[in-house]
């Protein structure tokens, strides 16, 4: 620690500005490294993959267009659709009400129609409006 307390007047002006110096940013001479970029899906030009008609029926399923954009999709109907439930447990996807559809422990949802659920909707879990969602 003795050095440093040597360190005066111009001396410490000069180490200083080595200091600030070896701090400076990158001269425009240095470009820095480009930096990856992440691709916008919005400005993406390739057609979304259409599913396979064949293999949609083959499968139990038909195609139809969901959600905002209408993407087409394989859709696959559950047999339990519309069935009042309580629970997901008691359906083949989920048991859905209403997002305010009521007091809790009171609700009575029911079996969602097929696996391609949008809009808005809550999960009923025991008899309770849970994970409330909108899907587009």
């Amino acid at each position: 620690m003795r050095w440093i307390t040597a360190i005066t007047g111009s001396a410490a002006i000069a180490a200083a500005t080595g200091a600030l110096i070896a701090c400076a940013p990158i001269s425009e001479a240095q470009p820095a490294a480009p930096q990856p970029v992440a691709p916008d899906i919005l400005d993406r030009t390739d057609p979304a993959p259409q599913p396979d008609a064949a293999s949609c029926k083959a499968s139990g399923g038909v195609l139809d267009r969901r959600g905002r954009a209408q993407t087409a999709m394989c859709v696959h109907p559950y047999s339990d659709a519309g069935k009042a439930c309580r629970d997901n447990l008691e359906c083949e996807g989920k048991c859905i009400a209403p997002v305010d559809h009521g007091p809790d422990g009171q609700i009575v949802g029911q079996c969602q129609a097929d696996d391609a659920l949008f809009g808005c909707y809550a999960e009923v879990v025991d008899g309770k409006s849970v994970r409330a969602i909108c899907v587009d």
